[in-house]
This record gives C-alpha cells, sequence and structure tokens, in this order.
C-alpha cells in the first residue's frame, strides 16, 4: 500500500481520496474508520442536544425502548432505533453483541470466556458488557479471536 500526504495551505477544506484495484480486509477497516472520523451521533443530555462523534461512543442500549449511548464519562439519549443503528454502522467497527446491545469493537480492551458460552467484554473505561451465544460468533470473527 502507498500512502500520500500533501500539504496545501491553500485548501479550505481536507478532502481524502483512495484509489484501490481491489478492496480487501485491510482497506475495509481503512475506510470504516474513515468514515467514523466525521460521522457524529446526536443525543439529548440534561435538556440539551450534544453531537458526538462515533470513534468516542463505547456502546448502544436499549433500555424500557429507549435508547442510549455512552461515551466513556457520559450517556447520552436518541431517537434514533436500535435495528437503525444496526444499518447504519454495518461497515463500521461497531458490532451486536446481543439483543439490546450494539458495541464499539475499537474500544474493546480486553475479552474472557463467561458461562453457558458466553463472552465478557472489556472496555477501555472498565466497564463490562456481555456478548450473547446468539452473536459469539460474528464478534469473534470481527475480533480476529
Amino acid at each position: 500500500m502507498k500512502l500520500n500526504i500533501k500539504h496545501d495551505p491553500n485548501i479550505s477544506e481536507t478532502e481524502i481520496t483512495v484509489n484501490y484495484g481491489f478492496l480487501d480486509e485491510e482497506l475495509e477497516e481503512i475506510l470504516a474508520f474513515l468514515s467514523l472520523a466525521d460521522n457524529r451521533m446526536t443525543g439529548s443530555l440534561n435538556g440539551e442536544t450534544h453531537f458526538v462523534r462515533l470513534s468516542d461512543i463505547l456502546y448502544f442500549e436499549s433500555v424500557d425502548r429507549r435508547c442510549f449511548f455512552y461515551t466513556a464519562n457520559k450517556a447520552f439519549e436518541t431517537k434514533i432505533k436500535m435495528y437503525e443503528l444496526e444499518a447504519k454502522l454495518a461497515h463500521t467497527p461497531f458490532s451486536r453483541i446481543s439483543k439490546s446491545v450494539i458495541v464499539n469493537l475499537k474500544m474493546v480492551k480486553s475479552i474472557s470466556n463467561e458461562k453457558y458460552s458466553r463472552l465478557c467484554a472489556t472496555l477501555i473505561n472498565g466497564e463490562k458488557v456481555i456478548v450473547s451465544r446468539q452473536y459469539l460468533n460474528c464478534v469473534r470473527e470481527k475480533l480476529g479471536v
């Protein structure tokens, strides 16, 4: 892979162009990361609307028909439904790990085996989330384990 970076002080907006012959796994991962770089999620906290970069989100969770997303130290409510999030985040490092949780796999610090063929994923902030059996193979594949 060849990387060309050019500085031009006359350019007012950064533009990234990717030229490739075929799409392999490494390039797909790079493209997913780039797509996250500018994507933002809107969420409510204390009556205010905040704009949070997707790359800063640890995970999404559905609780009592309400959807929340969590950063390292804050929780926001969003109006987007889990199935909509799953579709929007399909080609990103996010993966569904249970019926009610979608996690950013880039934020997983470690994993350990749990009872009943489940995994426990520890996130970078120390929080633990359970990967259910239904999503286990997909998550292991994406983590390369």
